[in-house]
């Protein structure tokens, strides 16, 4: 979705790219984990191994709210200073633990993509994960019909890839008119 707004010449923020540019970018946030874990989370190149990362907070509590701590105030400043450098454009910010950190009233239009179960789930495998790590991600997360509930529009992504595109350009026309 966030390629389709994109497409139509919006600017657009997708929150989990801003965190793996952080983590590879940012020698305070490397020096934090180094300090915190260790090597561990280090892959012989130097580089921060996220799977690590993932292995180690979604089994311990405490460790993914350090981690979030770390890392979230830096990920707001980023979305923050790029929807103020240019005010007047139209954005699109992706943040997927919106409702769960309490963001929603930082935006004018909240918008929930939903999928079923089995397609989010099959959809993660192809990019690599395994069962178990997609439900341990799902149960980080508020439960899918809360987050539709909670938002100002509902997208369908179960469907093909046209209709996500019929629905996605409504939505802009919408929000354009």
């Amino acid at each position: 979705m966030v390629k389709l707004f994109a497409d139509a010449g919006w600017k657009t923020i997708e929150s989990d790219a801003v965190v793996r540019g952080i983590l590879s970018d940012s020698e305070v946030v490397q020096a934090a984990l180094r300090a915190h874990w260790g090597e561990v989370v280090f892959l012989s190149t130097g580089e921060v191994d996220r799977k690590a990362i993932a292995a180690i907070v979604f089994r311990d509590d405490a460790e993914l709210i350090w981690l979030e701590t770390l890392l979230h105030p830096l990920v707001r400043a980023e979305w923050l200073n790029q929807l103020a450098a240019e005010p007047d454009h139209d954005w699109l910010v992706e943040i997927p633990l919106l409702f769960e950190k309490r963001l929603e009233t930082e935006f004018d239009l909240t918008v929930c993509v939903i999928s079923s179960p089995d397609v989010v789930e099959a959809r993660m495998v192809c990019r690599g994960y395994t069962g178990a790590e997609v439900e341990q991600r799902r149960l980080r997360q508020m439960p899918l019909q809360e987050k539709a509930q909670r938002a100002d529009r509902v997208i369908s992504n179960t469907g093909s890839l046209e209709f996500l595109k019929r629905q996605t350009h409504r939505l802009i026309e919408e929000i354009q008119a």
